[in-house]
């Protein structure tokens, strides 16, 4: 395939995938997979068979929800409220994660911290008395706030997802050892969201999600949504990267004596802003110079231009960034100095689970959940680093918890009024009812392993597809210098 795709069959493939994709390109390149995606959700049938799970009535699922309530008006709501009104940033969430670490080892977990070499990423462990001849549950947890120019702020919610997960874990344990069910329960604790590198990267190249079956997560947003089943994640494929140029440094009044870093910086920034018009529309580049010498009177020998390098697909992702790079190389070898390219973090895209995304909203019909909005939406995985989705079956749950705008001092307001208690409540109990049937339905359990199996191996396919449907447009990977005096 080379973009030259019929188009009857584009179209007929649009009118069914809109919104599975964002690019023409991924669409029309990816039609067989989404359409394969499609085939695979109606023999699944996950709507029908959410729709009846949640319709039936189920003792023992309200009491785990009621418990959920309790616990969470019993404390974790002011858990929430601490959590928002003391925020500390990414990697630096230290009296944050002692308060958590109490709490949970409170609720009778074994909580062990400094996972995967991160101080502030924990482990909390819980085995059923009845064994753990079980599925392992997962719930992952943030609690970063975000960087603000005055002061850290909660603008994305991040201080109630622990209070939130505490309440299911906590339910969920209670009822696992009431009635004699075999498991086991994960709470990660994952830091730094809104810094890179992605600590959930870390934790997964580790090895710390290994244990889980299923991983679930809550968010703040401004809409109750239902993802669609296939690939995709919420921030769009990045590359984190920092160039760091290392000249000569001289007395500015004898400057040829001195190789400017800062000179290069600005030429390589320049150059990214001209190479702008040479890529896909939907491209979005973002950069900072942090670092560009200390002293007017110095030729700078250091400099650093620090990118978040996005596209929608990894594959014109890798495109980009060859070409960036380059741009780097190109500066450094005009100034006479040298750059050094640290990609220091990636987030990619992710998988959806049809069968879990259904489950969610079915539920957030059945308890009422403000702004629902029923028309499927792009598939956005369960968290930002798709990475962990492609090894482990999840959900993110997002209940409406605020109308103001992402990363906003309002949004941040809100957390702390009705309107965020009340979505964030919402979160844990579509959370704890999602768990529960996939803690004692073995063969909802087996559906859900299933999906995410077929899909890993269509996610596969669709990147060998974007590579043929890009072919003769992108550069090809080559050696090149790095660039030096």
């Amino acid at each position: 395939m080379r973009l030259s795709f019929p188009i009857l069959a584009f179209l007929t493939a649009w009118s069914t995938v809109v919104y599975a994709q964002t690019t023409p390109t991924e669409r029309a390149a990816a039609a067989e997979i989404l359409r394969q995606i499609d085939a695979l959700e109606a023999r699944l049938a996950p709507t029908e068979r959410a729709r009846a799970m949640a319709a039936t009535d189920d003792p023992e699922r309200d009491r785990i929800l009621a418990r959920v309530e309790t616990l969470w008006s019993g404390g974790l709501r002011e858990l929430s409220d601490h959590i928002g009104r003391n925020p500390e940033v990414g990697w630096q969430e230290y009296e944050t994660v002692d308060t958590l670490s109490a709490v949970l080892d409170a609720l009778g977990f074994v909580v062990e911290r400094g996972q995967a070499g991160l101080e502030t990423a924990f482990v909390g462990r819980w085995d059923s008395p009845a064994g753990t001849d079980g599925p392992t549950l997962g719930i992952i947890v943030e609690y970063d706030a975000l960087r603000g120019t005055d002061e850290p702020f909660h603008g994305c919610q991040h201080n109630a997802q622990s209070p939130v997960g505490f309440a299911v874990a906590a339910a969920l344990a209670e009822h696992m050892t009431r009635t004699g069910t075999p498991g086991r329960i994960r709470v990660y604790g994952t830091p730094a969201e809104e810094v890179g590198p992605p600590a959930k990267t870390i934790l997964w190249q580790a090895g710390v999600f290994d244990e889980a079956d299923v991983l679930l997560r809550s968010h703040g947003t401004d809409e109750t949504s239902r993802g669609r089943a296939g690939f995709g994640v919420c921030c769009l494929n990045i590359n984190e990267v920092r160039y760091t140029f290392k000249g000569r440094p001289a007395h500015q009044r004898s400057s040829w004596n001195g190789r400017n870093a800062l000179a290069a910086a600005v030429q390589f920034y320049t150059s990214v802003d001209h190479l702008r018009p040479a890529f896909r529309p939907e491209a979005s580049i973002q950069g900072v110079i942090p670092e560009g010498g200390v002293a007017p009177n110095v030729v700078p020998d250091r400099a650093v231009v620090d990118y978040y390098i996005r596209y929608p697909d990894e594959v014109y992702l890798a495109h980009m960034q060859r070409m960036i790079d380059n741009a780097a190389r190109a500066a450094a070898l005009a100034t006479g100095t040298e750059v050094e390219i640290d990609r220091y973090g990636e987030y990619r895209d992710g998988i959806s689970v049809g069968t879990l995304e259904e489950l969610s909203f079915a539920f957030a019909e059945r308890l009422g959940a403000p702004r629902l909005v029923a028309e499927p939406q792009r598939p956005a995985g369960y968290e930002e680093t798709g990475f962990v989705t492609r090894d482990i079956p999840g959900l993110g749950v997002s209940v409406f918890s605020s109308p103001a705008p992402a990363h906003s001092y309002e949004r941040w307001k809100d957390s702390l009024t009705p309107v965020g208690h009340t979505g964030f409540l919402l979160d844990a109990k579509i959370m704890a009812a999602v768990l529960y049937h996939f803690l004692i339905d073995e063969d909802f359990r087996a559906t859900v392993k299933e999906e995410h199996r077929i899909l890993s191996g269509l996610f596969d396919q669709y990147l060998e597809r974007l590579h043929e449907a890009y072919a003769g447009e992108i550069e090809e990977p080559v050696d090149a210098p790095s660039g030096g005096k």
